[in-house]
């Protein structure tokens, strides 16, 4: 199967093949050749050729772009030390699930799949398998370089520690404090805090939520959210019954307002 990705102007970078011998291989360079050190993707690939035609869309010109087989990840993923692994998955679905399952079990980097398969039920078992995000192709190339640059923003957020108003939180040991207390949540009620905090006043859908915090098999089934909403009202707030922090927008969702 040949994937269908967009085309970009061959003279904004330089392809080289992926390693036939399993060694990483920088596959995007600036159009200046500047060697200045950029921040890192690992393209891991089943099919060379897709690799190739995958690595086109790639922003080479904000990032260094490398490839490498999927089996033989091991020898040197600790040494490249990417910041966001892209899985080109083979095309069956149990090759799928076991490639998702082994890389997670190798790292705590985040893991998006590329695939243009889009069947609802291997779209939820995958993310179940560990990966943090499912991209059906076709995607343009605009739209690819925004989706990895969020994603890049999200997870450095998620390795420091942020405060919001009076609210510290710690993403590496799952903590929070508030006026010098600590406040022990359960790691649902912190990733459910943290995505409210990394955006203090903005409205979070119930949809967006459900699906950050739990997951997009989970969007359906809201009554989570208003219960560990209520957890952390009953944790955080001075008066529950008259929340000034965690705020509710009716029929929309939620926000927190900074104290």
């Amino acid at each position: 199967m040949v994937m269908t990705v967009c085309p970009q102007d061959p003279d904004e970078r330089t392809l080289s093949e992926p390693s036939a011998n399993g060694s990483p291989q920088p596959t995007c360079r600036t159009v200046d050749g500047s060697a200045e050190e950029k921040v890192r993707l690992l393209l891991l690939y089943t099919d060379a050729a897709q690799a190739a035609a995958l690595i086109q869309c790639l922003p080479g010109e904000s990032y260094d772009v490398f490839s490498c087989p999927v089996s033989a990840i091991d020898r040197w993923l600790e040494d490249l030390q990417p910041a966001l692994i892209l899985l080109a998955p083979p095309s069956e679905h149990t090759q799928i699930l076991r490639a998702c399952e082994s890389l997670r079990a190798q790292t705590e980097r985040p893991i998006v799949v590329l695939s243009e398969r889009s069947e609802e039920l291997l779209v939820t078992r995958v993310l179940a398998a560990g990966v943090d995000d499912y991209w059906v192709l076709p995607i343009g190339v605009r739209e690819l370089a925004a989706r990895i640059e969020a994603k890049l923003r999200r997870y450095a957020w998620s390795k420091e520690t942020h405060q919001v108003g009076d609210l510290i939180l710690s993403p590496t040991d799952i903590s929070v404090e508030r006026n010098g207390r600590r406040v022990f949540l359960t790691p649902i009620e912190f990733r459910l805090l943290a995505c409210l905090a990394s955006a203090p006043g903005k409205v979070f859908t119930h949809q967006t939520l459900m699906e950050r915090v739990w997951g997009p098999e989970y969007v359906d089934s809201r009554h989570y959210l208003h219960l560990y909403i209520r957890y952390l009202r009953e944790k955080l707030e001075d008066d529950r019954a008259r929340p000034q922090m965690i705020l509710n927008e009716w029929g929309v969702g939620y926000r927190i307002q900074p104290p």
